[in-house]
C-alpha cells in the first residue's frame, strides 16, 4: 500500500506466530527458556524494561536456545525464529518508549473467554532470574519498587515449582482475584518499571561481539 513504511529485514525473515508456538515446543538439540509465544513475549518484555545488559542480544539467543551463528544462514528455521524474536522485541520496545498506554501484554485468550497470563509472567521471570544480580535492586522487598513486581510473580514458580511468592491465602477470595483481577494491574506496572531503564532497538545485524 502506498505510503507504508517499508518491512525491515527482520520482518521479511520473521516466522509467522504459529509457526514460532511450533517451534519453541519442538524437542530438539535445544534448550529455549520458554515454549511459547506468550512467554516469549513476557521474556522479551522484561528485557526491555530491565536493567541495562553488558549485551543485550544474548538474552534473545538464550530465551530460544539458540548461539550467535544461528543469524548467519538465512534459510534456516533458527534465523527465521531469531527475526521474529526480534521483531517481537522492538514492538515492544516501541510500544513502551512511544505510547507506553497502550501497551497489553500477550496473555494466552482462553476458549471461554478469559486469559491466562502464567506463561508470560513466567517468562518476565525467567528473564529476571537469567540476570538476577542486576535485577536486585528490585528483588529487594525492601525497595520501594518490588512492588511493581508483586502483580507478575504472583503467577509465577520458581525452579522447583514453588509459588515465587509463597503459597496463597487460602480461600475462594484469593483465588478469585488471582484469577480475574491481579493481571489487570502488570500493564501499568510494566511500563512503570521500565522508567529508570533505557530500552535498545535492534536491526538486522548482531552486534559486534555477540556470541554465546
Amino acid at each position: 500500500m502506498s505510503g507504508s513504511k517499508p518491512k525491515s529485514a527482520n520482518e521479511k525473515a520473521a516466522m509467522p506466530d504459529d509457526q514460532l508456538e511450533a517451534w519453541l515446543l519442538t524437542k530438539i538439540n535445544r534448550r529455549p527458556l520458554v515454549r511459547s509465544v506468550s512467554a516469549l513475549e513476557g521474556f522479551l518484555t522484561a528485557s526491555v524494561v530491565g536493567p541495562s545488559l553488558p549485551n543485550p542480544f544474548i538474552p534473545i539467543l538464550d530465551a530460544l536456545g539458540l548461539f550467535s551463528d544461528a543469524h548467519d544462514d538465512a534459510s534456516t528455521p533458527e534465523f527465521a525464529a531469531l527475526s521474529a524474536a526480534i521483531v517481537h522485541y522492538n514492538r515492544i520496545s516501541d510500544i513502551l518508549g512511544q505510547t507506553p498506554e497502550d501497551f497489553r501484554p500477550r496473555f494466552i485468550v482462553k476458549a471461554g473467554g478469559g486469559v491466562e497470563p502464567r506463561p508470560w509472567c513466567q517468562g518476565f521471570y525467567t528473564a529476571v532470574e537469567l540476570n538476577r544480580k542486576l535485577w536486585k535492586p528490585l528483588l529487594d522487598v525492601n525497595n520501594h519498587l518490588h512492588g511493581l513486581l508483586l502483580p507478575i510473580f504472583i503467577y509465577c514458580k520458581d525452579k522447583k515449582g514453588r509459588p515465587v511468592l509463597g503459597p496463597p491465602r487460602p480461600g475462594p477470595e484469593t483465588a478469585a482475584f488471582i484469577e480475574h483481577e491481579a493481571h489487570q494491574d502488570i500493564a501499568p506496572v510494566v511500563a512503570a518499571i521500565r522508567q529508570p531503564h533505557q530500552p535498545t532497538f535492534y536491526d538486522h545485524s548482531i552486534p559486534a561481539g555477540a556470541t554465546r
